[in-house]
């Protein structure tokens, strides 16, 4: 089935700069309401299966790829200028994870302003292959992270864990308004915008995290977030999320990523079928 998802695969060239493409599997102009996206190529331990997976149901699966990295590299008046894939979304975020990667751009406004429009238009496109000519009504991003997270006092290394999000909560972090931990490892979990989808996950026994749909208008939650433009335009957003080795460190969690795409796609069909 893999060998006939990649066939069934497309390339599309980013116009702007033909060094970036995106993998296309499946068909954005299906009668299925979900497009699945994964913004960083270094985080990819259940592509192949989601990319099965679509072949199977139907709906699309968008890949952005340049050289293999978590970072989009700009290329602008012959210079580099890395960007978020997943901050790419709004012009607050945009301008805010731009000046944040490239410290030096923050005094140089005319290539800043160059590069927030390179990453407008690259957001645009991917947005655009996503959609088809009808939108879907769910976007579903495929992550990866690193074991535990900074500070966590077990030697963590990573920044995303469902026992920081419990104490983001904890401490009034306002982008988010519930946290279930459930009976899985702290680094794999969903982040959602549906609140029927966060009760569902919760019931299950999964970790997941529901955000404020206040980060629609609140532009200190901006981050330019996949999530944070779903939330602004209506769309529901499932991130699915599981750790992956970096460095040497932790495991891939495979098999558990595969259960909560299995258990996305139960979502979603019970939705379509409505």
């Amino acid at each position: 089935m893999l060998s006939l998802a990649l066939a069934l695969s497309s390339a599309l060239t980013f116009p702007q700069q033909t060094n970036i493409y995106l993998d296309v599997i499946g068909d954005n102009n299906d009668d299925k309401d979900w497009a699945f996206f994964a913004p960083h190529e270094n985080e990819n331990v259940a592509n192949d299966y989601v990319a099965k997976k679509i072949v199977e149901k139907g709906g699309v699966f968008v890949v952005l790829r340049q050289h293999g990295d978590r970072l989009v590299t700009l290329e602008i008046d012959d210079k580099e200028i890395v960007i978020d894939p997943n901050r790419m979304f709004t012009k607050v975020g945009r301008i805010s994870s731009i000046t944040k990667l490239n410290p030096t751009l923050a005094k140089q406004s005319l290539l800043l302003n160059k590069a927030e429009k390179r990453a407008e238009q690259l957001s645009e496109f991917v947005l655009e292959t996503l959609s088809g000519k009808t939108p879907p009504k769910t976007f579903v991003a495929m992550h990866n992270n690193s074991n535990g997270y900074m500070g966590d006092g077990k030697k963590g290394i990573g920044n995303v864990s469902i026992e920081r999000y419990q104490t983001k909560l904890a401490s009034g972090a306002q982008y988010l308004i519930d946290v279930a931990s459930g009976t899985y490892d702290e680094d794999d979990l969903y982040f959602v915008t549906d609140k029927t989808d966060f009760s569902s996950m919760k019931t299950n026994g999964w970790n997941a995290v529901l955000q404020n749909p206040n980060v629609a208008h609140d532009p200190n939650e901006d981050d330019g977030s996949l999530s944070v433009y779903a939330e602004m335009k209506g769309y529901r957003y499932i991130n699915v999320e599981a750790e992956r080795v970096t460095d040497g460190f932790g495991e891939d969690h495979l098999a558990t990523q595969k259960k909560m795409v299995d258990f996305t796609f139960s979502l979603l069909e019970q939705a379509d079928s409505k």
